[in-house]
């Protein structure tokens, strides 16, 4: 099976704005417009989620697992660390159905939130953790129903 190109190009794009974040704590003019281009909608819509709602990291107190929650009033969606999936209807219909967007706002804004440094973060317990994973679990078997 042949690897697709432009996702792989696009995360690419990300590692790269990601870099020259650190670098500089901005994203150029080109930068923004690349990932406008790879992204679309979903890229203008994770913006907006950036400066109206808000992304909490969960993280273990070993630092070895870490989830992040979108709130957005009284929804909430889970994103795993550099894991493209979202238990959203955008994901599902339009990433994994019809297959014409790389990836939802949820995830873009928790990528971009990483590399600005801006989500709130929380020390979780293991089992606080996996209460949240269930969670998910509950959603996406309410969303298949």
């Amino acid at each position: 099976m042949e690897e697709a190109i432009v996702p792989k190009l696009a995360f690419e794009v990300l590692k790269d704005a990601e870099r020259v974040y650190k670098e500089t704590g901005t994203f150029s003019q080109e930068l923004l417009e690349n990932l406008h281009s790879l992204f679309g909608e979903s890229f203008v819509l994770a913006t907006e989620l950036l400066e109206k709602r808000k992304i909490i990291e969960y993280e273990v107190d070993n630092g070895l697992r870490r989830i992040f929650k979108v709130i957005m009033g009284k929804e909430q969606y889970t994103v795993y660390e550099n894991i493209n999936f979202c238990h959203c209807k955008t994901f599902h219909l339009q990433v994994l159905e019809a297959r014409n967007i790389l990836t939802c706002k949820h995830i873009l804004a928790v990528k971009l939130c990483q590399i600005m440094g801006r989500q709130t973060n929380e020390k979780v317990t293991n089992s606080q953790l996996v209460d949240f994973l269930n969670e998910q679990f509950s959603h996406l078997e309410e969303n298949l129903d």
